[in-house]
């Protein structure tokens, strides 16, 4: 069974009759906050998402007039928001998410409650996470954001996708397992190098548990 959505999250997929803003103040005001979202989730923390609502924003204010409402008006926003964080993403395709850092950068990190090394391990896994879904085509690795971080239902998925929910299900099962298996890839490339085990490494997740989406598949459909 799909697990329920968060408000906030479910109010995205935009049930029912497709509402479409009358200006594109109105339409900034609705969709900016969701939009940053959609784009950090589908980017990761290294995307400078400031910039892809921007550009978004851009698009829509020229294109705003000539959407004709054929579906949800949200799906719209995202089909774009995807667009633009993928044209993004290509020209970053080169740079490692969150490299290594020297001792000016740890002692650069923000203090939220946490050593700067820890700080900078935790950045490592996340980065890990995200080198690993950038080796996922384009439409698995949609789906497998908005499932796996959003926590979309696979219903809302294929509503704000447009697709058919038997498709988004054959996707995020692709993506889950390839997924995984660069995932794991890069763990043990990491280990090698840091000459540590994969336990050591395996703990570290642990005890970082927002660092990776090590609850893969549980209580989901």
């Amino acid at each position: 069974m799909d697990k329920p959505m968060p408000v906030s999250v479910a109010a995205a997929a935009e049930p029912g009759p497709v509402t479409v803003p009358s200006s594109f103040a109105e339409a900034y005001r609705q969709y900016a906050q969701r939009t940053a979202r959609w784009a950090h989730a589908l980017g990761g923390a290294d995307l400078d998402v400031e910039d892809v609502v921007q550009e978004v924003f851009l698009v829509v204010s020229r294109k705003l007039a000539s959407f004709r409402g054929d579906g949800s008006f949200a799906s719209w926003m995202f089909e774009i928001t995807r667009k633009v964080v993928a044209n993004q993403r290509r020209r970053q395709r080169r740079r490692f998410w969150y490299g290594g850092a020297d001792e000016k950068e740890l002692e650069s990190l923000p203090s939220v409650g946490e050593d700067p090394v820890a700080q900078l391990e935790r950045q490592r896994l996340i980065g890990l996470v995200y080198r690993a879904l950038d080796a996922l085509p384009e439409k698995y690795r949609t789906v497998f954001v908005l499932y796996e971080i959003e926590e979309l239902s696979t219903q809302a998925i294929a509503e704000l996708c447009q697709l058919n929910r038997s498709t988004v299900k054959v996707r995020l099962a692709r993506a889950r397992g390839r997924f995984v298996e660069v995932y794991q890839r890069l763990l043990q490339k990491q280990a090698s190098a840091d000459g540590t085990s994969l336990s050591d490494i395996a703990q570290r997740v642990v005890l970082l548990p927002s660092a990776a989406p090590n609850h893969l598949g549980k209580g989901k459909s």
